[in-house]
């Protein structure tokens, strides 16, 4: 450690210890111009001195003489070992890391977060009943902190509601999943049985949705072939005309000009999926996520929409083609 960096450390630890320069002096037997002098990096203590001092400043001798590590340093020590802590299950091990870092940087959120997670990864492991609840009372403790800070963290949140249940304390977890701002998702962990499976259904079908419309506004091939995966997984839901369109309108856009066969392929497709949701008694193919989803659109509004959607200048090269002509053919048989 270099000499600078001890004087500011010490500097620093003699007044969170509540002491003055004469203070220290007079518990060590030396003068305040001798603390003075090590506070200015004009000299170090002598050797004798090092573990009285380290005493009466509250540390060991080693954390009095060892160079700080940075915010950075422990980020990196947390990451090259969380996997292979985690892999055997080794939560105590991260928990004296994360205990570790916040002496250092007592401030610090991630750090706290993760030092509540592993007490209580370590609650749910232990078979002994007083250490667990011990373990679990801790947890809450510091996930009420957190919470308290940041009502909008949401995991946070989600596991004071599961320390609560935990607790079996059932009307506390209850209260506060409808106090904090993400009551609907907190409320699922307190549904039971059917219902909540049932809850937890519609929570998936509603983020998918919500995926889907990023990846619509996105609009590249990489974006398409995301939407497509999660569609092909869905079926053929009413519920997700909307989405299958734009989506075939979107590839044909990007297929247009370079490659016309492709356009052509998802323009049929476009058609098709319009057809089959017109059709008066369409086959149940909607996955059980996305079956209660509320319908979105008359088939009216579906033939205007394809009327427009082929009627755009960018497939002006393709109108010469028997295959477009058909497509429009097909479009204006689409129920008015």
């Amino acid at each position: 450690m270099e000499l600078e960096t001890f004087a500011a450390k010490l500097r620093v630890l003699r007044q969170k210890a509540g002491l003055s320069q004469e203070g220290l002096a007079a518990r060590l037997g030396v003068s305040a111009q001798s603390v003075s002098k090590w506070e200015n990096a004009a000299n170090w203590p002598e050797a004798a001195l090092i573990l009285p001092l380290a005493r009466l400043l509250g540390v060991s001798a080693d954390e009095l003489l060892t160079e700080p590590v940075t915010r950075e340093e422990w980020e990196n020590r947390w990451q090259e070992s969380e996997g292979e802590y985690r892999q055997r299950g080794d939560h105590a091990a991260l928990l004296a890391l994360a205990e570790a870092a916040l002496k250092e940087w007592p401030g610090d959120r991630a750090f706290r977060f993760r030092r509540a997670n592993e007490e209580y990864q370590l609650a749910a492991r232990t078979e002994d009943g007083a250490e667990r609840e011990k373990l679990l009372h801790l947890s809450e403790g510091h996930f009420s902190e957190i919470v308290g800070e940041s009502p909008d963290n949401e995991d946070a949140g989600a596991m004071l509601v599961q320390i609560l249940l935990a607790l079996g304390r059932r009307g506390e977890a209850e209260a506060l999943a409808r106090k904090l701002p993400h009551k609907e998702k907190l409320e699922l962990l307190l549904r039971q049985g059917t219902e909540r499976e049932r809850a937890l259904r519609r929570e998936i079908a509603k983020t998918a949705v919500g995926l889907l419309n990023l990846l619509q506004s996105e609009g590249s091939r990489e974006a398409c072939t995301m939407a497509e995966a999660i569609l092909a997984s869905a079926g053929e839901p009413k519920t997700l005309i909307w989405y299958h369109l734009n989506l075939r309108l979107q590839q044909a856009r990007l297929a247009c000009g370079e490659k016309a066969d492709a356009a052509l392929e998802a323009l049929g497709e476009m058609v098709a999926a319009a057809k089959a949701y017109a059709a008066p008694a369409p086959s149940e193919k909607a996955t059980s996520f996305f079956s209660k989803l509320p319908e979105t659109a008359a088939p009216s509004e579906v033939r205007h929409w394809i009327a427009d959607a082929l009627a755009e200048e960018c497939f002006a090269s393709l109108r010469e083609r028997p295959a477009f002509t058909t497509l429009e053919r097909e479009a204006a048989l689409l129920p008015a």
